[in-house]
């Protein structure tokens, strides 16, 4: 076991998903073996978990398991679930963060009821009105977080400067920037354009940036995300959630495309062989995999949702998402950032 001072420990449902017990145990012990100190609680089957777990030695020992028979299912109400669920994996690993030393969760379950139980439980830190759902996305340059992708679909000012704020403690951590450029996501790039929200918040923006408090680009385009404009994006719920589904349909179809092309003759599939290196880069680039996380932000602890159907390196991804955002203390960080904001 190890030193408790050093650990750092979260809570895992393994209920209520497409993917099996097979993946979140092998992309667990990924996260584990390139990560110090790193301790997992397990709310689900206690057989299916301590079977699977024969396979790894080194793991189990750092592993407590919570035998939990219920589990949150893809179809189930929110409501429903806070009323008649308490007993589940999803309820009970997030309840964890309250009764255990549990630092996070992650969860591969139902997104409305796990961010219901997460306001429920875990409640909001101060001043922020509503966590958003953050991402990080692949970019011309690198990467870029981009936030909300669909917790709040009606989105006022104070809102969206906060995902401002938000957005840009994520950044500062998950991608190693010092101090990360905001674009606030518009129909374009004028200063004229957009709603009533919007200019308020480009206004209230502005503001702080000649404070010296965040970094400020302005208004961008759909294009600018993936041009890597800026490394933060913020935008409303609804917007977002357009953006984010219809960055994975193209991707998906840029796969198709250049599959096709690459068996189309003899002649493509040994142009394939001879650019191999470059095409395992750009897939690599590409790999939904490793950007299928959803981290809501904004929250009293980190809850991260990963797809329904990850397989194990999707799993490792959040894992080692959830250590860096734990390690480097990221509430700490947007918690002195407002309180610069409301300090000045």
């Amino acid at each position: 076991m190890m030193e408790e001072n050093n650990t750092i420990k979260i809570s895992v449902d393994t209920l209520g998903s497409e993917t099996s017990i097979a993946n979140i145990i092998k992309g667990l012990n990924n996260s584990f073996l390139r990560n110090d100190n790193y301790f997992f609680r397990l709310y689900g089957s206690t057989n299916a978990i301590s079977n699977e777990l024969k396979n790894y030695n080194d793991l189990k020992k750092n592993v407590e398991i919570i035998d939990c028979d219920e589990m949150v299912k893809m179809t189930d109400k929110p409501s429903d679930v806070i009323k008649s669920k308490k007993d589940s994996s999803m309820y009970r690993s997030i309840e964890s963060i309250k009764e255990t030393d549990s630092k996070a969760v992650l969860s591969c379950g139902n997104t409305g009821a796990l961010m219901a139980l997460s306001l429920l439980n875990l409640k909001t830190l101060d001043t922020i009105k509503r966590p958003a759902i953050a991402s990080i996305w692949p970019n011309t340059y690198g990467e870029s977080v981009v936030l909300d992708l669909g917790a709040n679909i009606k989105s006022d000012s104070q809102y969206l400067v906060d995902n401002a704020i938000l957005g840009t403690s994520l950044a500062s951590i998950l991608l190693k920037i010092k101090n990360p450029s905001v674009g606030l996501l518009n129909i374009g790039k004028e200063e004229s354009k957009g709603n009533d929200t919007l200019q308020k918040t480009s206004q209230e923006l502005i503001d702080l940036n000649d404070r010296g408090l965040i970094n400020y680009y302005g208004f961008i385009e759909g294009s600018d995300i993936s041009n890597g404009v800026t490394n933060v994006v913020i935008t409303d719920g609804f917007t977002g959630n357009i953006a984010l589904k219809t960055a994975e349909g193209t991707a998906r179809m840029i796969k198709t495309f250049l599959k096709n092309s690459l068996n189309s003759s003899i002649i493509s599939r040994l142009g394939a062989y001879l650019a191999s290196f470059a095409l395992n880069s750009l897939r690599d680039k590409l790999d939904p995999r490793v950007h299928n996380c959803g981290i809501f932000v904004g929250l009293k602890a980190p809850v991260i949702k990963c797809h329904g159907a990850s397989d194990h390196i999707g799993i490792t991804y959040a894992a080692d998402l959830i250590y860096m955002l734990i390690k480097d203390d990221v509430n700490a960080k947007i918690m002195k950032n407002i309180e610069k904001q409301h300090s000045n």
